[in-house]
């Protein structure tokens, strides 16, 4: 299946020629060989790589070294922007984790973990996101090296500051703003209730993936 894809070139700082190119790529991680190659003019490019049972849907833009796992989903007109990473190791995001519709995803963020939902027009600006996160519709995780731990739920139309790591199993209310880690330390757990939308969340999608995919296969 053909995804709308854009590489993008990186400049590790070696020599100008295909030969320097090849050496440094032969040196580098695995994940980077994925999605890393050198293309016609000589240049060290990165781009997607989508696993088998992952859905993208056809108007989301991928741009740049990207691994997206088995069963995740990729929503209309979600956006995923890796032009500002600082090492050339690829965002890696976990098995089972959806991108829903209008997310963006942007700038140094390197790993999104597995079963982690990125509803509606959120944003996720540079940051870490640990396995089990919930960042609901309009939510905005801003960066600086924050971190959402593991379990987290960040609900409709929140904002999280740069540098700041929310704590595993913590939530934060609706429209809330996060700005100090001393904020983000005294937020309590995750309501009951929300776990079971987040369930719900989680099924809906993975029924998208599978229908999606069933669709392309007797199309074939």
């Amino acid at each position: 299946m053909q995804y709308n894809a854009t590489p993008f070139p990186i400049d590790p700082g070696i020599g100008p020629t295909t030969t320097d190119a090849s050496m440094w790529l032969e040196k580098q991680s695995e994940s980077v060989r994925r999605v890393t190659r050198i293309d016609a003019r000589g240049r060290l490019v990165q781009e997607p790589v989508v696993e088998d049972g992952a859905w993208v849907d056809p108007t989301a833009r991928l741009i740049g070294g990207m691994i997206i796992g088995a069963g995740c989903y990729l929503g209309p007109f979600a956006v995923i922007r890796l032009d500002e990473k600082p090492t050339p190791e690829p965002l890696v995001i976990g098995p089972g984790s959806n991108v829903q519709d209008c997310a963006v995803i942007h700038s140094t963020t390197q790993r999104i973990g597995s079963r982690v939902i990125v509803a509606h027009q959120a944003i996720v600006h540079g940051a870490i996101v640990e396995d089990d996160v919930t960042i609901y519709i309009q939510a905005v995780v801003d960066g600086g090296g924050a971190v959402i731990g593991r379990g987290a739920f960040l609900h409709q139309g929140c904002y999280v500051g740069k540098g700041v790591r929310v704590p595993p199993g913590r939530y934060v209310g609706p429209g809330r703003k996060i700005l100090t880690q001393a904020e983000a330390d005294a937020l309590g757990p995750v309501p009951e209730a929300l776990l079971h939308v987040r369930e719900h969340v989680l099924e809906s999608n993975d029924a998208h993936v599978r229908r999606y995919l069933s669709l392309r296969s007797a199309g074939e």
